[in-house]
């Protein structure tokens, strides 16, 4: 996880703080914490990415959004007072986000949403393990969501976690050959390696995602 920006904030704090901030930042129980830029790959595999999702939804109820659109996963309303501080409230900037359906806000705040169907991240060296434990976690507790994506930006390397039931998740084999497609199951659409790929420079040699 990045450096933390600023003391204990609520979540309140955070979002009119967030509005008004120069630069992007990620909360996570009641600590804000600065997030770094991408290299020019990781940016390129976003644009991809967004793209063909976008030609694959076109004339769907679906709504596909970059990475300047927020997404909360709530904590325990329950919890109050100190004992607040300890639950896990989670908001983020994924690389891309899909809505199917009518858009439901957190907490009244028009840049943070609460309901995606698909999440998808794209994976840097310095982010791969937390993309893979700790948002993992986080997206998985949303209610509505149906997949998770994580794309590495430095070789081919594709992965997708899919809501099997109500409280159970599966995970396909990695995709990483530029042969293979990705066949999105919540969404309907197969997406080719080779159009996510396109314009991208794979030379540099890293350790895999599994070896991290």
């Amino acid at each position: 996880m990045a450096q933390i920006s600023r003391p204990y904030s609520t979540v309140e704090e955070y979002l009119w703080e967030e509005e008004r901030a120069e630069s992007k930042h990620e909360y996570y129980n009641g600590q804000v914490y600065n997030m770094a830029g991408g290299s020019p790959e990781h940016s390129a595999l976003a644009v991809n990415l967004t793209a063909e999702l976008r030609a694959g939804l076109r004339g769907r109820d679906c709504q596909v959004f970059n990475s300047d659109l927020k997404i909360a996963v709530a904590g325990d309303p329950r919890t109050k007072g100190q004992k607040r501080r300890q639950t896990d409230e989670f908001i983020t900037y994924p690389d891309a986000s899909v809505f199917c359906g009518q858009l439901e806000f957190y907490k009244n705040d028009r840049q943070t949403l609460v309901n995606p169907t698909a999440l998808f991240e794209v994976l840097s060296p310095s982010t791969r393990n937390y993309d893979r434990s700790t948002k993992l976690e986080q997206y998985r507790k949303i209610p509505g969501l149906m997949t998770y994506i994580m794309l590495d930006s430095a070789r081919v390397w594709v992965e997708q976690y899919y809501r099997a039931s109500s409280d159970s998740w599966q995970v396909d084999t990695p995709l990483e050959d530029l042969t293979a497609s990705l066949h999105l199951k919540a969404l309907e659409i197969i997406i080719p390696l080779t159009a996510l790929y396109e314009g991208i420079s794979l030379e540099v040699e890293v350790d895999g995602p599994e070896n991290e």
